[in-house]
């Protein structure tokens, strides 16, 4: 089934201040979330909403947490999340990062006891609007086996870096795992079998059971696992927070804080260089990127960034595409909270 994008966002946000979110919140959230499945990543889209109401409801996440800036200097600073919604703990720090950016050339945020932010990506896309370049990093509980090892100990540490440009903005955004844990969450939803080569289960064998995995691999071997512990030291060790197997886990304790970390870095390339010769530069770049020869099956050359946009330009106009089980989960939770779930004529 495919839905209106804005009426998926408004039922997200409906959703979530019924549970008590203020309504400016839940206005970041929700935008966060549809922003994914417009996006393609449908792995940090609605799927995750009910995750987040049941812990909104149990107090692990705090409905009107009030983030703010402990530590700073002129371009440094630590932003404590107040156990709060991840989403707009990252929306604040992006806040902060850009005026800093604006003042200074650069910024750099170091985020703790914060929650799940959705797609890295997201955050980076609301820099670039403001014609800004950055990068950002999270961790989770472990779920990433590190190359050499047997079992999990970092988690999929995901990674975003982006850049503005005069048409969609160029952004890599990928976990440091062979893949999101959210497919496996897609997966489980659907009721699918997943390739074995995604990872283990708990006797170190590959698995073809997405509730039977307990690891997965980390991209380009060595080079994946130690891209996450770089990750996981920006996120935990500036602020001082459980590292690596000691994170709480996302679903599997789900009475106790998440206390996450984020770390955020922002640039304005506008110090160096008009802003509007940056951008030209980067759409010269580009087109010359896109006159490469496509090979492999491919019929086109693209950067980092360029899918997820051009199907946002596509999902807003057809509808976003929700799997069964995924749709089924949010008709029951608007049925719950006596909020209707929204269905194309």
């Amino acid at each position: 089934m495919k839905v209106d994008a804005v009426k998926l966002e408004t039922f997200t946000r409906e959703v979530l201040a019924k549970v008590g979110v203020p309504d400016a919140d839940a206005a970041i959230v929700s935008e966060c979330l549809v922003h994914a499945n417009l996006s393609g990543v449908d792995t940090h889209g609605v799927v995750r909403l009910p995750h987040y109401i049941r812990r909104l409801k149990n107090g692990t996440i705090r409905c009107e947490a009030k983030p703010t800036i402990t530590h700073h200097t002129s371009s440094f600073a630590v932003v404590d999340g107040d156990d709060g919604l991840g989403h707009t703990v990252m929306y604040q720090a992006c806040r902060w990062g850009a005026e800093t950016a604006k003042k200074h050339g650069t910024a750099a945020i170091a985020v703790k006891n914060s929650s799940h932010f959705g797609m890295t990506g997201y955050y980076i896309s609301k820099l670039a609007e403001m014609d800004l370049a950055s990068m950002a990093v999270t961790t989770s509980d472990a779920f990433q086996i590190p190359f050499g090892a047997r079992k999990p100990f970092w988690g999929t540490n995901p990674i975003a870096i982006g850049f503005p440009t005069n048409d969609i903005p160029l952004i890599l955004d990928m976990a440091t795992t062979s893949i999101p844990y959210g497919k496996i969450v897609l997966a489980q939803k659907a009721g699918e079998s997943i390739p074995e080569e995604w990872g283990y289960d708990d006797q170190g064998k590959p698995t073809t059971d997405p509730d039977k995995i307990v690891g997965l691999h980390p991209i380009a071997g060595p080079k994946g696992s130690g891209l996450a512990m770089v990750i996981d030291i920006f996120c935990n060790m500036f602020t001082a927070l459980p590292f690596g197997p000691h994170i709480n886990k996302m679903y599997g304790e789900m009475n106790e804080k998440r206390q996450l970390g984020h770390f955020l870095t922002v640039w304005d390339p506008g110090v160096i260089s008009d802003v509007g010769e940056f951008k030209a530069r980067m759409d010269a770049m580009i087109r010359e990127y896109h006159e490469l020869a496509p090979a492999g099956g491919f019929t086109e050359v693209l950067f980092p960034g360029e899918l997820e946009g051009k199907r946002r330009r596509e999902r807003r106009e057809s509808g976003v595409p929700l799997e069964a089980g995924v749709l089924q989960d949010l008709v029951e939770l608007g049925e719950s909270l006596g909020i209707l779930f929204p269905k194309d004529e």
